[in-house]
């Protein structure tokens, strides 16, 4: 049971429930819906890196859209960096799934951020098998608890 008081009068209460995860993930038109608040990493055969959008701003329609990811040749690895909160305190990252259009992603990846207190970070390996996908639903489940379902275009 939670009170807030102003002074010492009580003023709301009400219970709070706290758990150890709760995932969410961070969309780029910050409602929780649509593109994700994400990039992607290219990791070429050579072992060089490059980032690249995912989303952008679309003054003509005064929302954020998706990029259209392409994956590249066979050779290249690419990444999908996404942000969120409530799953860095997940139990073992065997039970982080990531599904990119229902296809099962590789999470090489969850836990804090590091450059910003309170964000998270999961990394998820695109299947080759998304090339020509178009919209693909993102899906994540941490410890048995879904996160919210974001989107990610791929070539």
């Amino acid at each position: 049971m939670v009170t807030a008081k102003v002074g010492d009068i009580p003023v709301s209460g009400g219970t709070v429930q706290i758990a150890a995860v709760a995932p969410g993930l961070f969309a780029a038109n910050a409602n929780g819906q649509g593109v994700a608040a994400a990039v992607a990493l290219r990791v070429r055969q050579d072992g060089s890196q490059s980032f690249e959008p995912i989303a952008r701003f679309d003054p003509a329609q005064n929302m954020v859209v998706a990029v259209p990811l392409d994956l590249g040749p066979e050779t290249d690895q690419v990444f999908l960096l996404l942000f969120g909160t409530g799953f860095k305190m997940h139990s073992g990252l065997s039970t982080v799934s990531v599904k990119i259009g229902g296809l099962d992603a590789l999470v090489t990846f969850a836990g804090p951020q590091g450059g910003f207190v309170g964000l998270d970070q999961a990394n998820a390996r695109l299947p080759r098998s998304l090339i020509g996908r178009g919209d693909a639903n993102i899906t994540m489940t941490v410890d048995g608890k879904a996160a919210n379902t974001l989107l990610v275009t791929i070539r």
